[in-house]
């Protein structure tokens, strides 16, 4: 499924990641677990295929990063959804519509987004509130929006950059449920983040690091 192998990765002579090694199974979560700074987003963003690895191999599902061609990408990112930590939503569209955008730009027949979009949102649980603007949602109701439109186009894994870094204890634990089942049903799912105690709450392994590198 995602496969990372020996992965550098410098900017400008600055080194930000060394010999990384990090696999993730079909259905199985992993939590990247460290402080800020510690090279975690890098992670993603590298799985995500913003960047090519300085060194190593990056191959998630059939695409290897150092092989993939440029006009192959946007086919990929289809199937990787992303979850952020700031929800990166359209303010001025309501719910159903931020989730229907990621149908949209892939060119998803129209009689078929309809019936995608409600099947996420009642997955998430806002089947209730789809044609809320995203301004009148909590911060908790707004990661769930994030999380159904990353998960529209049905993809090969969900990565989460500290999804419940601005969420209050009670709005976390929700998340932390919903990931639960969302993994549960056997979607894998790569996590970073820098909060300890949420990956003993959660069915995860854990890949912990510092500084760029990987520690026991």
């Amino acid at each position: 499924m995602i496969r990372l192998s020996d992965v550098w990765y410098m900017v400008g002579g600055n080194q930000i990641l060394s010999e990384i090694n990090i696999q993730v199974k079909a259905g199985e979560f992993v939590c990247i677990v460290g402080p800020s700074g510690a090279g975690k987003s890098t992670i993603l963003r590298l799985v995500h295929m913003e960047m090519s690895p300085t060194r190593g191999q990056v191959i998630v599902a059939d695409y290897d990063a150092r092989t993939v061609h440029k006009h192959d990408i946007p086919l990929f990112r289809r199937k990787v959804g992303v979850v952020f930590q700031d929800f990166k939503l359209l303010e001025d569209r309501d719910v159903y519509e931020n989730v229907a955008f990621a149908l949209w730009a892939t060119g998803v027949p129209r009689r078929r987004i309809k019936k995608r979009v409600f099947q996420v949102l009642a997955e998430v649980g806002l089947s209730h509130k789809r044609y809320a603007m995203i301004y009148e949602l909590s911060g908790g109701e707004q990661q769930r929006v994030t999380i159904a439109r990353a998960l529209a186009n049905e993809p090969y894994v969900l990565l989460a950059d500290e999804p419940t870094g601005n969420l209050d204890p009670e709005t976390t634990e929700e998340i932390l449920g919903l990931l639960k089942r969302i993994n549960g049903k056997g979607m894998a799912i790569l996590m970073a983040t820098h909060k300890e105690d949420l990956v003993r709450r959660l069915p995860a392994s854990v890949v912990r690091i510092r500084q760029g590198r990987m520690v026991e």
